[in-house]
């Protein structure tokens, strides 16, 4: 009998290791899937991620845009004034004032007050017209602009 329990053992050894086999496969598989899983939704995450990063990107070149346009406007702006300050300056001249004296009440320093000078009378010749038809070609579309 011992000869049949010995045989016995060794013919149920067969199945189990074939159901081991199997159980290690489907194991396997069951990590796999699961690998595969983690893998798919970190390649959605990259992706998002990506899409982000661009969307930030964006963002910033549109504000840079902005933010170089503001600063043009507000070049501009500043050289009205500079150049209103000329005109003021000019006209301090005007009234008689020693070139000095206006220097000095303004705080500012000779060469400085020459530019200011030398600005004001660049914007003068800019602005006076040559004869009486380019007077009305300049006057008529600022006026048109108005409207």
């Amino acid at each position: 009998m011992e000869t049949t329990q010995g045989e016995g053992p060794t013919n149920m050894a067969a199945p189990r290791k074939s159901a081991q086999q199997l159980a290690a496969r489907e194991k396997a598989r069951a990590k796999a899937q699961e690998l595969t899983a983690r893998h798919e939704k970190l390649i959605d995450l990259a992706a998002e991620f990506f899409e982000q990063q661009e969307q930030a990107d964006q963002v910033r070149a549109d504000a840079q845009a902005k933010a170089d346009a503001i600063l043009a406007k507000a070049e501009e702006d500043a050289e009205a004034a500079t150049r209103g300050a000329a005109g003021t300056v000019a006209a301090m001249i005007a009234a008689g004032e020693p070139k000095s004296a206006v220097a000095s009440r303004l705080g500012v320093s000779g060469a400085e007050l020459k530019k200011l000078l030398d600005l004001d009378a660049a914007g003068q010749s800019e602005s006076t017209p040559v004869n009486a038809a380019d007077a009305r070609g300049k006057e008529e579309p600022a006026t048109a602009q108005a409207a």
